[in-house]
């Protein structure tokens, strides 16, 4: 049973409607929709170490947590495409409650459906234990898993909403993005999506097995656990707690080339792993070049970090930077001495330097190689640099509102014009209408669309990356 939106009258809702259940660290079922029961209720959030009250989430948090949120516009008369909205949160927070997960805004448009869902986070969603096996044989990246069974929910009922189950755009923010694009490698979700448009998380920073497996076993021994039976029962409080204890305080530590997080794991020579290969080798490879992409990165990604937790992440030395980025990231000295310069080395602080650097290693790179490396492959991409809006700096994140079509509080009128260019291109791009966006990435062109005040330009600053990180990995 629907109700009315509280933004949009024209605009129904389904909240809180369960597509799975799931044991704890067990692979989640499939949950069938009962179309007569009250959804006026956001459902609960994943349990996280978050106040629940930064998640407007009606029902709390909860391990069963499973649930998605579903608008319509009124009276809709044809099947209209669907737009699946993944939220991010590092793995470890966030929910489809948030105002940045309302996708009430795109409906509004009268163009899609929109979708947007719920899975397990931190230990209980990406807390790799495939290699106890036993009842523990499927804990493998079951975060994913969830969202792979959210999709074959849709599938199977979105027509029930008057969605298109045959026209359905994934997009998300950072931990979402990052895993709608690794999804082009997970063989169960092949054809329960047509488009991925994904803002600021890409194919990158897997956590590499050696590293999932030793996270789990220091979680055990931090819990003083003789077994991971216990962990079955353990309190997810103190489960939570141990996973946090054991990464490293520095949280741009967990971003370096060994990615000492925790989060997607590349599992793919796992014996119940679900990654058939490197998604960013799926996307080279042209394998799903029928799908088509956007990619987008702001221009002050890291400075999230700076401004947020400068404490946390300071280096105080530039020594400090160029060491890192040799011994972290494996980019031989010369070439990070000319990194460095490149991101103000002499003229700004280490801090700055640092957040610098990673914006560039971590956000910008991989934008600009997956971009080129679906187009090379005949595939059609949309290239996006968003900028900074009158009180809004282009950090990590500043785009969200504007991903789901609705106004941030207090925003300027430069930063509704900026946000509202983006929901645009999101239903332009939804509704298959290419003749609206700009011109997308050619095999032997960079293209990337600007946005927002520029500190640079877009493509010029693409060539001086590709240039400075020549024969750089970021896996």
């Amino acid at each position: 049973m629907s109700h009315p939106n509280k933004k949009f009258n024209h605009v129904r809702e389904w909240l809180g409607v369960p597509y799975g259940t799931a044991s704890r660290f067990q692979k989640a079922q499939l949950v069938p929709f009962e179309a007569n029961h009250d959804y006026s209720q956001s459902g609960p959030a994943s349990l996280q170490l978050t106040d629940p009250a930064f998640l407007n989430s009606d029902k709390g948090e909860s391990e069963d947590c499973l649930n998605l949120n579903i608008w319509a516009p009124d009276n809709v008369q044809e099947k209209l495409p669907v737009v699946v909205y993944i939220h991010g949160g590092g793995w470890t927070y966030g929910a489809n409650s948030q105002d940045t997960s309302d996708l009430s805004g795109l409906v509004a448009s009268g163009k899609v459906i929109g979708v947007s869902i719920n899975y397990r986070l931190g230990p209980l969603g990406w807390l790799e234990l495939s290699q106890y096996g036993g009842k523990f044989k499927d804990a493998s990246n079951l975060g994913l898993q969830d969202i792979v069974l959210a999709l074959k929910w849709i599938h199977q009922y979105i027509g029930d909403f008057g969605g298109d189950a045959d026209q359905v755009t994934l997009t998300g923010h950072s931990a979402g993005s990052f895993s709608l694009l690794t999804l082009l490698a997970v063989p169960e979700a092949d054809g329960l999506y047509n488009r991925l448009a994904a803002f600021s998380g890409y194919a990158a920073r897997y956590i590499p097995a050696w590293w999932a497996e030793e996270l789990a076993d220091k979680v055990l021994k931090t819990l003083a656990l003789t077994s991971p039976d216990q962990l079955l029962t353990v309190d997810t409080d103190s489960l939570m707690k141990a996973v946090n204890q054991v990464l490293p305080t520095d949280v741009l530590k967990r971003g370096n080339l060994n990615t000492l997080s925790i989060g997607i794991v590349d599992d793919e020579f796992l014996p119940n792993g679900i990654l058939k290969a490197h998604p960013a080798d799926v996307i080279k490879s042209g394998e799903h070049k029928d799908v088509d992409l956007i990619i987008t990165s702001t221009t002050a990604e890291a400075s999230w970090y700076a401004a947020n937790m400068p404490d946390n992440i300071d280096p105080k030395n530039i020594e400090a930077v160029i060491d890192e980025m040799v011994y972290d990231c494996h980019i031989p000295r010369k070439q990070a001495e000319a990194i460095a310069v490149h991101c103000g080395a002499g003229k700004e602080s280490p801090l700055n330097v640092r957040t610098r650097f990673f914006t560039d290693y971590n956000f910008t790179l991989p934008a600009i190689r997956e971009a080129h490396d679906h187009a090379q492959a005949g595939g059609r991409v949309y290239q996006l640099s968003v900028g900074p809006a009158e009180g809004s700096p282009a950090y990590h994140g500043t785009d969200m509102y504007g991903i789901v079509g609705q106004a941030a509080p207090h925003a300027s009128q430069e930063q509704l014009e900026r946000d509202g260019f983006i929901s645009q291109t999101l239903i332009n791009f939804a509704t298959g209408q290419h003749e609206k966006l700009w011109s997308p990435v050619k095999a032997d062109q960079l293209v990337i669309k600007d946005i927002g005040q520029r500190p640079y330009n877009g493509v010029e600053h693409a060539k001086t990356v590709l240039q400075l990180f020549k024969g750089i990995d970021r896996p």
